[in-house]
């Protein structure tokens, strides 16, 4: 087993006591850590369920037959993990979380799968709720489109009401990759919607259907009267804990066209729900996705940002070596990257007993790297 627990170095002593209901009755000693000042275990695609072995079977033969037109989409060996239901993972102490969205306004351009039938597989479930209206939670159109909410809202929902139900938790972070992309031609039967600033819009709004105000950490929360975002968290810096336990945070991963179509008319996320990941030094500067835990994280993270980078980003180099891959992991964790995105939480380990986890319980700690006199690992959640 490759359990993470040598690295949760910040565990220290501490105390604070609960209500029945889970919410603190009292102040906890790292109530005065920043949100930037911990490290949290999020997973990858959290919404994925690995495509049903008949298709899967018939997938791969078709993936193999078609040569180069597939290669180019990537190997159908990465579809082959499933993650815990929302909820699960939550419970199991993962504190960020990954959707893919397609858009979606009339409700009828998921709903019809086109690999099974093309591949003459009978029998494949189609996930409940692609034919409603509103964005889609699903990885890639007519192939790989089994959801554990394939709703937008639906997923929202699921979160809410754990969030309700643990109201001492850190904020969760929700990552979200705007997708606008099918198969290849000439495998592209379904082709996804681009992201104009309507669209851009109507994502803000659902979002503010599920989460009022006062449960989101906003570019306005956390610019508060600093002339841009930017200055907010590198001088200001991030809100305490104290203010924002029982929260959840967006960004988008998306840079290009749809960033700056966020951007326009909201200086510095004026308005917006979420964060965006950009470049460095840009006003709206606060959150940077960095795949790659050797590309200058720490840098950015003594720059005020909070990084995302991946512990892990291929099942089949983990199924193939775990030991190379616990290396590549512990590697990650000590970045200081406050999100560390996996495949396999201790939730749901790899078959061969690779994970990725700080320590029992709710899985987040104390930044190596950006670290706070006041943080204590179990007073982070109570």
């Amino acid at each position: 087993m490759f359990a993470v627990t040598s690295l949760a170095g910040a565990a220290c002593s501490g105390s604070s006591t609960t209500s029945g209901t889970g919410a603190p009755s009292g102040p906890s000693t790292s109530d005065q850590t920043r949100m930037n000042q911990i490290q949290a275990i999020g997973t990858h695609n959290s919404y994925h369920i690995a495509p049903e072995a008949a298709f899967f079977t018939a997938l791969s033969s078709a993936f193999e037959a078609l040569g180069s037109v597939a290669s180019d989409f990537g190997d159908v060996q990465s579809l082959a993990y499933t993650a815990a239901p929302l909820d699960e993972q939550l419970d199991g102490g993962v504190r960020a979380l990954e959707l893919d969205l397609y858009a979606d306004p009339n409700g009828d351009l998921f709903s019809h799968p086109a690999g099974p039938t093309f591949l003459q597989v009978e029998g494949v479930t189609i996930p409940h709720g692609l034919d409603q209206p509103g964005f889609k939670v699903l990885h890639i159109p007519d192939i790989d489109f089994e959801s554990r909410c394939p709703t937008f809202v639906g997923c929202l929902q699921q979160i809410r009401d754990w969030s309700d139900a643990h109201p001492a938790h850190v904020p969760i972070a929700i990552q979200l990759e705007l997708k606008t992309d099918g198969l290849p031609p000439p495998l592209d039967v379904t082709k996804p919607l681009p992201y104009d600033a309507a669209r851009l819009d109507e994502l803000d709004a659902e979002i503010r259907s599920v989460f009022s105000q006062e449960h989101l950490v906003t570019p306005d929360l956390v610019r508060g009267t600093s002339p841009t975002l930017r200055e907010a968290v590198k001088v200001t810096g991030w809100p305490e804990l104290a203010d924002v336990r029982g929260r959840v945070w967006f960004y988008l991963d998306n840079g290009g066209e749809i960033r700056d179509t966020y951007l326009k008319g909201h200086p510095s996320l004026k308005g917006r729900v979420a964060f965006t990941s950009t470049g460095r030094d840009q006003p709206d500067g606060a959150v940077l996705v960095i795949n790659d835990p050797d590309d200058g994280v720490q840098a950015a993270i003594r720059d005020g940002y909070i990084v995302r980078t991946r512990a892990d980003s291929d099942p089949a180099v983990v199924a193939k070596d775990a030991t190379a891959a616990a290396a590549d992991r512990d590697a990650a964790l000590a970045t200081g990257a406050q999100i560390v995105s996996t495949d396999y939480p201790p939730v749901t380990p790899a078959s061969n007993g690779y994970r990725v986890g700080v320590g029992p319980g709710a899985q987040v700690r104390c930044n190596p790297i950006e670290r706070s006199a006041t943080c204590q690992r179990p007073s982070l959640e109570r």
